[in-house]
């Protein structure tokens, strides 16, 4: 009995040891000082997604309005891009997923097919209508006859899969691609990615989905031949690079650019997957008076718990003027609407969480607005000069509630009601009771796992 009595106590003694022990993300109860004079961004853009994949199967539904609307029209995502697809080799590996079989414009030298990428092209004009005010065009391989193994999916070993000879057929092809497209779509594109994450290893031949090495050295050799084709027909749209996978990467690729590659990109921009150099790229792309965005990220958890932390992480840390996410629709936890994507044609789609996370920022962080630092660790504001609105949001990525109080004693008046919008475990955007806002302050109950946002007037 004595035994079994000290197992007890060491058990409760136990437990209450664990509940001292800090939890990720949970925080005391706080108060967040919100400066309107800590602008993060001045000139925030707005968000975005890539039109590859799902567009090349959605665009094809007979339901794609539906879509179009719900990530157009609901979501508010004013900024696209569109993947010009290299077209794979009809005697290649045949190791491509159904969904990123993104059809070519050049099939064979000097052959070109006008009509190809219908679907894509579709949901692009789509967003067009819906408001998209940016279209940001990207490849992720040339053409297969363009590369050294004869397939977009890469080259064996991962190594350089643009032939060196072929690098002016290269940079000619994206040129004449985008302008066809802008001539017979109307399409006005602001920028182009030569290549898209092009010093990762993981293009390999025979692989799942369009994607070719290219070393730094031979990235600023494809940049400033596509530089001169796109002057050469009177087209002024910026060249974006390197877009790497991560932000170090991209560090590292600028870094062995000379100067006059450096010159020839008109805008710097990043994925981030692996978000470990925010700073260092933020302070490169200043340095060379580039503008800097973020153009992919995405990921699997189901719940947007994490895809809300990259986002605020983001926003705070590499202070981007765009952020974009990778896949509208997809499946496994990637996709905002679950789709399978499939060959199947299935039409039918499922909201899903990451939807309601996402809207928590992207219909609230306008573009025009000032992205503010609140001073905490798990916001982010952003101030419309135009309606003079604040929006503020909480991201609690941990297990545990907490209580924060926002400080808006800096702004020279506030309205007297926040009005909140929620995602949680039980909530999808829920509209809360309006929070009573006394002296410049007003305190919330932030519950575990959730994203809130506050929204009311201020005067600066």
């Amino acid at each position: 009995m004595h035994k079994l009595m000290r197992l007890l106590l060491a058990v409760l003694f136990a437990v209450f040891c664990f509940t001292l022990i800090p939890v990720r993300g949970q925080s005391r109860d706080y108060a967040a000082k919100i400066d309107p004079s800590n602008v993060l961004v001045d000139d925030f853009q707005g968000w975005g997604v890539s039109l590859c994949w799902w567009a090349n199967v959605v665009g094809g539904y007979s339901n794609r309005d539906e879509y179009a609307d719900l990530v157009f029209k609901t979501l508010k995502i004013n900024i696209v891009r569109y993947n010009i697809g290299g077209g794979e080799n009809p005697a290649g590996p045949g190791t491509m997923q159904f969904r990123a079989m993104v059809p070519g414009f050049e099939p064979q030298r000097g052959v070109w097919d006008w009509n190809a990428d219908r679907n894509q092209r579709w949901m692009l004009k789509a967003g067009l209508m819906r408001g998209v005010t940016r279209v940001e065009a990207f490849a992720n391989s040339p053409p297969y006859w363009m590369t050294v193994s004869g397939s977009v999916t890469g080259a064996v070993g991962g190594t350089n899969n643009l032939k060196v000879a072929c690098e002016p057929d290269f940079a000619a092809y994206l040129a004449e691609v985008l302008s066809h497209i802008s001539r017979l779509d109307g399409v006005t594109f602001d920028s182009i990615t030569p290549v898209n994450e092009p010093s990762s290893s993981w293009w390999v031949f025979g692989g799942h989905q369009e994607g070719c090495h290219i070393d730094a050295v031979q990235q600023e050799r494809v940049i400033h031949l596509l530089r001169a084709e796109l002057d050469r027909r009177g087209m002024h749209l910026l060249i974006d690079a390197p877009e790497e996978n991560d932000e170090q990467s991209g560090i590292n690729s600028l870094e062995i650019y000379t100067m006059n590659g450096v010159n020839d990109v008109g805008k710097i921009s990043t994925h981030t997957y692996i978000a470990n150099n925010p700073d260092g790229l933020s302070s490169l792309a200043a340095k060379f008076h580039k503008p800097l965005r973020q153009t992919e990220y995405g990921d699997g958890e189901r719940t947007g718990m994490k895809l809300a932390r990259r986002i605020r992480d983001d926003l705070t840390q590499l202070r981007p003027l765009s952020w974009c996410y990778w896949q509208a629709v997809d499946y496994a936890g990637w996709g905002l609407l679950d789709n399978h994507l499939a060959k199947d044609g299935k039409t039918k789609y499922v909201i899903t969480k990451k939807f309601y996370v996402f809207e928590q920022f992207s219909r609230f962080l306008r573009p025009g607005c000032q992205i503010i630092d609140c001073g905490d660790t798990n916001s982010v504001a952003g101030y419309d000069p135009v309606s003079k609105t604040l929006a503020i949001v909480t991201v609690n990525d941990s297990p545990k509630r907490f209580k924060e109080t926002f400080d808006l004693s800096h702004f020279a008046a506030t309205g007297n009601v926040a009005q909140g919008y929620r995602t949680s475990y039980w909530d999808r955007f829920k509209r809360l009771r309006p929070i009573r806002v006394r002296q410049g302050r007003f305190s919330s109950e932030v519950p575990a796992d959730s994203v809130t946002t506050y929204v009311l007037p201020v005067v600066r």
